[in-house]
C-alpha cells in the first residue's frame, strides 16, 4: 500500500514538472498591439530609406528642381516627425486605448507616406 501511495505520488510529481515545462514558453504570446507596433516599425525603416534616397536627389538637383525637392524633404520630415510622435504614443498606449492610437497613427503614417512618395 505504500508503494502505491509513493508511486502514485512519483508520477504525479513528474507528470506536473513535464506539464509545466511543456506548456511553458519563452516568447510570451504577441498582442495586437506588439504585431501593431512592430509592423510600422518595419514601414517606418523603409520610407526612412525613401526619404534619404530623396534627400540625395534633392542635393543633387539645380535651380526649380532644387527648390521643390527640398521643400518636399521638409514636409515629408515634419510628417516623419509627428508619424513618430503617434507611434510612441502607439508603444506606450494602455491595453483600453491603444486602437484609438493606432486610428492616429494610421493617419499619421500615411501623410508620411504621401510626402515620401
Amino acid at each position: 500500500m505504500v508503494r502505491s501511495l509513493v508511486l502514485c505520488c512519483a508520477i504525479g510529481v513528474l507528470g506536473l514538472a513535464v506539464g509545466c515545462h511543456w506548456m511553458s514558453s519563452s516568447n510570451p504570446p504577441k498582442t495586437k498591439q506588439d504585431e501593431a507596433v512592430a509592423g510600422y516599425k518595419a514601414k517606418l525603416d523603409g520610407l526612412d530609406k525613401k526619404l534619404g534616397e530623396l534627400k540625395e536627389k534633392a542635393g543633387q538637383a539645380a535651380g526649380d528642381e532644387k527648390a521643390k525637392l527640398g521643400a518636399k524633404v521638409a514636409d515629408a520630415t515634419a510628417r516623419r516627425a509627428a508619424f513618430v510622435k503617434k507611434y510612441e504614443a502607439l508603444k506606450a498606449a494602455a491595453a483600453d486605448k491603444w486602437e484609438a492610437s493606432k486610428a492616429e497613427a494610421d493617419t499619421a503614417f500615411e501623410d508620411y507616406r504621401k510626402a515620401v512618395e
